[in-house]
C-alpha cells in the first residue's frame, strides 16, 4: 500500500502501521509511548522528555502547533496526556481540521477544569460526593469554615497541577491555605473561586475507565500517594507513587462504583449535551456510607498511568481507537492479574522549588522486571541525562522489593522518594514489606 493512503477513518503508512502522536512531557506520556511502541505503533511525542521516542519541540499547550504537527506528520490518532490542552479545546480544534484525537471535548473536560461546576453537576445528578460551599473571597471562606468546622478541605476551582487542595485540621494550616489561595495568589486564576468542602474519612482509591460516552471499560484500581513524605506527611504533590489492586478494592466495590458513579456521570453528561469520551478518572474516598467522589480527572492519571499500563494485555491503540469512533467493547479490553508498584524519584526542592540540571546515574542498573518511566528529564548539550522537573522518574514493577532496590541504585543529587509505597497492602496479605 502506498504511503499515507486513506483507508476508512484511518490513514496508514508504507509499513501499514498506525502513527500516533502522544501530547505531553511527563511520566504518563512516556508510559503511553512505551505501551504503544510495544504494540508496534509508530509513535512520536510532543514535546516529550529525555526518555521518549521521537520527541518533538512543540509544547503541549500550543494547539495550533500540534494541529500543524499532526497534519505534517500524517498522524492517524493523537492521544492527549495532560489536562491543560483538553481544557483549552484541543480535541475540538483537531476535529475542525479532520484530525482524530483521544480525549473529551472542552465542554466535557469541565469535569476537571472547574471543581465548582462539577460539584453542582454531582448534586444535580445525585452522585455521592462531599458537601461543599463555593466562595470567592477570604472573608467568605472564613465564614464557611466556621460553619463547617475543622477539619475541612479547601480546593481551588481551576487547574492547579495537583497542588490546589489543602486539607486543614488546625488553625495554622488554615491560615497557610488562606494565605496561599487569597493573599499570595500562589495559584493565580485557578483560585478565583474556592470550594470549602466537608472532610471525608476513609481510604482513597483511583478508578479509571475507558469510555465512549455510553460504555465503560474499568481499569485496575490504584492507590496514589499525594503527600511528599512517609506516613502521609509533608506538602501535597502531583503524586509520589502508588500501587494497583489495594486489598480493599474488591469486585463488589468496583461494581458499585461503576453503577453509582461512572454510569450516572456519563448519563448526566449526555443529558446536559456534553457527551464524554476518553478516560474518566474518579478520585474516590471510601466512606462508611459508600464511595464518594473527591474529584474527576479527564485523562490518565500520573502516576496511575504508569502503574496501570503494564497490566494491559490487549492493545491500548485499539481501545483508544474504539473510544474515538464510539464503538468501545469493554470485554475486549483485557488486563493481567498482577499488582504493580511505582515509586517516584523527585528532585531536591520539590514540590515548591525543584532544582534541575543534576546528572542522573544508575539507569543502566535497573533491575529486570522494573521499568524507569522518565518525567522531568532531558539530554544536555553533552548528551548526558539530567533532571528537568520536579518529578524526575517513576520506577514501576511487579515486585516491590526490586522497585525499591532500583530506587536506591538510580541516583541524582538530593533525590527524594517515599519508602512506604504499598506497605499497607503488603501487611494486609501477611508479607513483610
Amino acid at each position: 500500500m502506498p504511503a499515507s493512503v486513506r483507508h476508512g477513518t484511518r490513514r496508514y503508512h508504507g509499513d501499514d502501521r498506525m502513527k500516533v502522536l502522544v501530547v505531553g512531557s511527563g511520566g504518563r506520556e512516556h508510559a503511553l509511548a512505551w505501551q504503544l511502541d510495544r504494540e508496534g505503533v509508530d509513535v512520536i511525542v510532543a514535546p516529550g522528555n529525555g526518555g521518549t521516542p521521537g520527541a518533538l519541540n512543540v509544547l503541549a499547550n500550543d494547539i495550533d502547533g500540534l494541529v500543524e504537527l499532526a497534519t505534517q506528520q500524517c498522524v492517524d490518532l493523537t492521544i492527549v496526556g495532560p489536562e491543560a490542552p483538553l481544557a483549552a479545546g484541543l480535541v475540538d480544534r483537531f476535529a475542525e481540521h479532520g484530525l482524530r484525537a483521544f480525549g473529551p471535548t472542552q465542554a466535557a473536560a469541565r469535569l476537571e477544569w472547574s471543581k465548582a461546576w462539577t460539584k453542582e453537576f454531582l448534586e444535580r445528578h445525585r452522585i455521592p460526593t462531599a458537601a461543599a460551599e463555593v466562595v470567592d473571597s477570604e472573608s467568605a471562606a472564613r465564614r464557611a469554615i466556621a460553619r463547617v468546622g475543622l477539619p475541612t478541605v479547601l480546593k481551588a476551582d481551576g487547574l492547579a497541577g495537583g497542588k490546589g487542595v489543602f486539607v486543614v485540621s488546625a488553625e495554622a494550616e488554615q491560615e497557610e491555605a488562606l494565605d496561599q489561595l487569597f493573599r499570595r495568589r500562589g495559584l493565580g486564576d485557578a483560585a478565583d473561586h474556592v470550594l470549602i468542602e466537608e472532610c471525608l474519612v476513609g481510604p482513597e482509591l483511583s478508578v479509571l475507565a475507558f469510555t465512549d460516552g455510553e460504555r465503560v471499560a474499568v481499569m485496575p484500581p490504584a492507590r496514589d500517594y499525594k503527600r511528599l513524605s512517609e506516613g502521609d506527611r509533608g506538602p501535597n504533590t502531583g503524586g509520589m507513587g502508588g500501587y494497583t489492586w489495594p486489598s480493599y478494592a474488591t469486585d463488589a466495590l468496583l461494581h458499585d462504583v461503576e453503577r453509582r458513579i461512572l454510569e450516572p456521570t456519563l448519563a448526566g453528561m449526555r443529558k446536559e449535551g456534553h457527551p464524554y469520551r476518553g478516560v474518566l478518572y474518579a478520585g474516590l474516598m471510601l466512606t462508611d456510607t459508600g464511595p464518594k467522589v473527591l474529584e474527576f480527572n479527564c485523562r490518565f492519571g500520573d502516576p496511575e498511568c504508569q502503574l496501570i499500563l503494564p497490566l494491559l494485555s490487549s492493545r491500548l491503540v485499539d481501545a483508544c481507537d474504539a473510544v474515538v469512533e464510539g464503538r468501545l467493547r469493554p470485554d475486549e479490553v483485557r488486563w493481567a492479574n498482577h499488582q504493580t508498584y511505582g515509586v517516584v524519584l523527585a528532585a531536591r526542592g520539590y514540590p515548591d522549588s525543584p532544582i534541575v540540571g543534576d546528572p542522573i546515574e544508575g539507569l543502566d542498573t535497573v533491575s529486570e522486571g522494573v521499568v524507569a518511566f522518565h518525567a522531568g528529564t532531558r539530554l544536555d548539550r553533552a548528551g548526558r541525562l539530567v533532571s528537568a522537573g520536579g518529578r524526575v522518574l517513576t520506577l514501576v514493577g511487579f515486585d516491590r522489593r526490586k522497585v525499591y532496590r532500583t530506587a536506591e541504585s538510580v541516583d541524582f543529587q538530593g533525590k527524594q522518594y517515599r519508602r512506604d509505597i504499598g506497605v499497607e497492602t503488603m501487611s494486609a496479605v501477611g508479607v513483610a514489606p
